[in-house]
């Protein structure tokens, strides 16, 4: 009878022994999903800025455009009346106006390409920028979904009330994915 019962306390001790390794595993396993998940809502919130700076940048390029594209069609349009003045009159009122704002037109149109070549509008390094970075973090986060969530280690830590206490301790952790079930 008592080989039966130190037969059964060592079956009980190796249970419990396997069950806090486990446990233990688990809990490491938690501690790695949410720091993994720390990471990717920074890189979020990075990535969210970056896309508001590449819309800042698209929008500004083609403002510009269009005005170069409005200058030029005016500048196409005085270009015929500064050739009529310089045959008709010269030095009247109205062909010195015109003749003012073609300059103005000329300053303007180099004014933007200028601008054009200082903020390199015609690359666009931040929207192809933003589209890599946008496709990393998207399998980066399957990923993460795919162990930390979707998993049974994740299943298991969720069912482990010791390792999801250890784990899942404070309110921003338990708001987390690793710590939800769904």
């Amino acid at each position: 009878m008592s080989i039966s019962i130190i037969k059964s306390s060592i079956l009980i001790l190796g249970c419990a022994f396997i069950s806090l390794v486990h446990g233990n595993d688990l809990i490491a396993f938690g501690k790695d999903c949410l720091v993994k998940e720390q990471r990717l809502n920074k890189a979020k919130n990075r990535l969210e800025a970056l896309s508001l700076r590449s819309e800042r940048t698209q929008r500004k390029n083609s403002q510009s455009l269009n005005y170069l594209d409005r200058y030029q069609a005016e500048l196409a349009e005085l270009e015929a009346e500064v050739a009529d003045c310089a045959e008709t009159e010269p030095n009247s009122t109205y062909c010195h106006q015109v003749r003012h704002r073609y300059n103005e037109l000329t300053y303007l149109i180099q004014r933007v390409k200028t601008e054009a070549m200082d903020n390199d509008f015609g690359d666009n390094d931040t929207t192809i920028n933003y589209e890599i970075t946008r496709n990393n973090f998207n399998r980066r986060y399957d990923d993460f979904l795919a162990l930390c969530r979707d998993s049974n280690a994740h299943y298991s830590l969720i069912q482990n009330p010791t390792a999801y206490a250890e784990v899942c301790s404070n309110q921003s952790a338990k708001e987390s994915i690793t710590c939800s079930l769904f």
